[in-house]
């Protein structure tokens, strides 16, 4: 799809065909970027998200599998805190 790029008030990024905008108020370097994101997902890139980008996750899997043991704490510890509610 086009996208254009436009200063409005800043800059703004735009679809040319539907009319859609996709920033505003941005600098010339972020509507730049912003473009060729647009163009990268519009040719099948999946983008990071910002964790993945941050090194805070593994790979592209999801789910993480959790031990018997984690499971066995995270039920005590919300017993725990339901019991001590009210106590005081």
């Amino acid at each position: 799809m086009p996208y254009t790029t436009s200063e409005v008030d800043g800059y703004q990024v735009k679809n040319r065909e539907t009319g859609k905008v996709h920033a505003k108020s941005t600098s010339k370097s972020k509507a730049e970027a912003q473009v060729r994101l647009l163009h990268g997902v519009e040719h099948g890139m999946a983008p990071r998200t910002t964790s993945q980008v941050a090194g805070l996750t593994r790979g592209k899997s999801k789910s993480r599998s959790k031990d018997k043991s984690s499971k066995k704490t995270s039920k005590v510890s919300s017993q725990g805190r339901s019991n001590n509610r009210g106590r005081r």
